[in-house]
């Protein structure tokens, strides 16, 4: 600066290109060199050179044989308080945001175990709400339809088993009067027709709770031939008939772990029906190690045999008119137990294959 002749104007604009001005107030020069700290000190040819910073600022201290000038940095200690100001608002509007939704989606979480319970059979939920929004109005929606549907199964369930008490009252008062004819052949005619209604009626009440999802399964190891037999014996045959329309072959004697009820009725609708749409009014049943055949004689199905697993489907004109609810049924009970069903239709002969092993 000497060697450039620069004015003292042209010093000060010098140290202002570096943010720096000069510190014309003595007091607190004095308190800058006498209580700052010294971040750093160099001593050179032109003299010494000290940065302080006092009171959060910084100040640039030089002092050689001719004179000494203490600067003040225009900037603060900590330019970038600013922006920790900035970044802690910004992160306590996210952390309340954060909140405010967690808050917001707790009746949608509500609600998805109420639904969760309901689609598992829970029917008695409650997932009513007094709130003013889109979660509350579907929530709401969601406990009427709930309500509604209750209220139609409790419906049902009280009209069957009102339907099948009038029933059984009949059955019992006509085998009560059966067992007092004295003919023995028409006796035992009206006994077996009775006998025959009641098990319809069990049978009925049997199927509504399987259908409806109420039954309560009872898995337990049974030997495979005691659950055909009672299957047999589900189809209220006299030994005449049996020996008529059922052929029985018992190639291996295998335990099974199955509900033995429901099993031996999905057996005897398949028994029933290859019984009574067979063209020789004959089932033939085979066990073989862990598989059960079912087979009859008859004509090729109209439709495939998914149409028939379906509710309600009773066929074409060829097969007899019925509810359709045998291979339905069926397919459900065996699912139930664990076990795979399989059809196929070879040289005209129908056959329903059951593989017992553990799906």
């Amino acid at each position: 600066m000497y060697r450039n002749n620069l004015s003292p104007q042209g010093i000060n604009e010098y140290f202002n290109n570096f943010g720096l001005r000069p510190v014309t107030n003595q007091n607190l020069k004095v308190s800058v060199l006498e209580k700052g700290a010294v971040v750093f000190h160099k001593t050179s040819s032109l003299g010494q050179f000290s940065s302080i910073r006092y009171n959060d600022r910084y100040y640039l201290y030089i002092d050689n044989l001719i004179s000494n000038i203490l600067l003040e940095s225009k900037y603060s200690a900590r330019p970038n308080d600013i922006f920790w100001v900035i970044f802690g608002a910004a992160l306590v509007l996210l952390i309340y945001i954060y909140i405010s939704i967690l808050k917001s989606i707790e009746p949608l979480k509500q609600l998805s175990g109420e639904i969760k319970k309901f689609a598992s059979g829970d029917m008695n939920i409650n997932c009513k709400s007094d709130k003013d929004d889109e979660i509350a109005e579907v929530a709401n929606e969601f406990d009427k339809a709930a309500s509604k549907l209750n209220d139609l199964i409790s419906s049902r369930q009280l009209f069957l088993r009102t339907i099948m008490h009038e029933l059984k009252t009949p059955i019992g008062k006509g085998r009560i009067v059966a067992e007092m004819l004295p003919e023995e052949k028409s006796k035992n005619r009206l006994i077996s027709i009775f006998e025959r209604l009641d098990l319809l009626i069990n049978e009925f009440s049997k199927l509504e709770q399987i259908v409806s999802k109420n039954y309560s399964m009872q898995i337990k190891e049974y030997a495979l031939i005691h659950v055909v037999e009672h299957a047999i014996d589900l189809l209220m045959l006299d030994e005449e008939k049996k020996a008529l329309h059922v052929e029985l072959h018992q190639n291996s004697d295998i335990n099974i772990k199955a509900d033995f009820e429901s099993f031996a009725l999905a057996l005897k609708n398949l028994f029933d029906n290859a019984i009574k749409y067979s063209s020789d009014k004959k089932v033939y049943i085979t066990t073989i190690e862990d598989k059960i055949y079912i087979e009859n004689f008859g004509k090729a199905l109209a439709m495939d045999i998914e149409e028939y697993e379906k509710p309600f489907v009773s066929g074409k004109s060829e097969l007899k008119p019925g509810l359709g609810l045998g291979l339905y049924i069926v397919k459900n009970i065996v699912k139930l137990n664990n076990f795979k069903m399989q059809y196929e239709y070879i040289d005209g002969k129908h056959r329903f294959i059951i593989d017992l092993s553990e799906a």
